[in-house]
């Protein structure tokens, strides 16, 4: 193809006109596909959330490749793997990974994909002695290369981790958890498991002391500090530790996420006009960067009711209420319960 039709091709990606892509590639004779054309009708079909043609894209083009056609068609049974884990359909994408390793391929990532389908279906023996070849097969290559393969390592010390932790098997998940951390993992999500299983195997205090030490060696990472803070609104609380906590996030960050947990200690200390201010700070932060103002709207409320506003109280009850759009489906139930829990307070104002 020419080069006026890929930069036609580029602008519709970078403008999100996924639709835009299909049409024109679909308008191509059936002669012109190839592995390049392929690959991007593929993705194409993938962002607009049509798991059927992105699959159909790939496999009907198993075995027409006209060049080195056994790596094509290892590719696009990858290719189509990894589509299938990324709908959450992990039966049929190991399915296709699998038709991959048949082929010949055998390398981290296909192992990483294996074992991560694996995981997410139960199987976890088998998901962990993939993950634990991956492991390998990563390690070799950086003695063969020289090269550390920091983030891959990462990711799949994390799925370990994660394997022995649901199945119980706490004191194995830490060593992996540490490991994670320690390759430089910075985020809720290690912290949120590290916290619960070193709170199975320790108890609640040793786990929160290891937290307030890492805190005062990281004294300057807010999202430590983040996750300090909501250890801190766990029972048993301590409300004033954790505003503080969250305060010195913000500080380090501007995030107005700790601002807005910042609000809701302020809100559990029942220092409601305070806590207004706040919230309505994180909310207009929220506004400007095109975020979602649900939390924000419903601590609001809260807060109105702690003060007898019943004016405002409604007034941001409605809001949080228009805001339900916004809330994933497995919560929205819980949502709605506490609107209307929160709307028979306000009638009792």
């Amino acid at each position: 193809m020419d080069q006026k039709f890929w930069d036609k091709i580029d602008s519709f990606g970078q403008n999100g006109e996924y639709d835009k892509i299909v049409r024109e590639i679909k308008k191509l004779p059936a002669d012109k596909m190839d592995m390049e054309l392929i690959n991007v009708l593929g993705r194409a079909y993938m962002y607009l959330g049509d798991l059927g043609n992105a699959l159909d894209t790939y496999l009907s083009f198993i075995g027409k490749a006209e060049e080195d056609t056994l790596n094509a068609d290892i590719w696009l049974y990858s290719e189509a793997g990894w589509t299938c884990n990324e709908f959450e359909d992990y039966e049929q994408g190991l399915k296709y990974l699998l038709e991959a390793e048949k082929l010949g391929r055998d390398d981290e990532w296909l192992n990483t994909e294996i074992g991560q389908c694996l995981g997410r279906l139960e199987r976890y023996e088998e998901a962990i002695k993939r993950l634990e070849k991956s492991l390998k097969l990563i390690e070799a290559d950086e003695a063969e290369n020289g090269d550390e393969k920091v983030n891959e390592k990462i990711f799949v010390v994390s799925e370990l981790g994660y394997l022995h932790a649901v199945q119980g098997k706490a004191e194995e998940a830490l060593k992996y958890f540490y490991t994670a951390k320690d390759l430089g993992r910075n985020d809720n999500w290690i912290y949120l498991h590290l916290y619960h299983n070193l709170k199975t195997t320790k108890g609640e205090e040793e786990a929160l002391k290891y937290f307030e030490e890492q805190a005062k060696i990281e004294d300057k990472n807010p999202v430590l500090l983040e996750a300090l803070g909501n250890i801190y609104m766990l029972e048993p609380a301590n409300y004033e530790k954790a505003e503080k906590t969250f305060q010195k996030a913000f500080a380090l960050s501007g995030d107005g996420q700790q601002l807005f947990n910042r609000g809701r200690a302020l809100a559990a200390l029942k220092k409601y006009e305070e806590a207004i201010e706040v919230l309505l700070q994180s909310r207009r932060i929220s506004e400007q960067e095109g975020d979602v103002t649900d939390g924000e709207d419903m601590e609001l409320v809260r807060c109105y009711i702690g003060l007898k506003d019943k004016k405002n109280a409604e007034k941001y009850l409605e809001l949080a209420r228009e805001g339900a759009d916004n809330v994933a489906d497995e919560f929205i139930d819980e949502y709605e319960e506490e609107l209307d829990r929160l709307e028979d307070l306000i009638d009792e104002l």
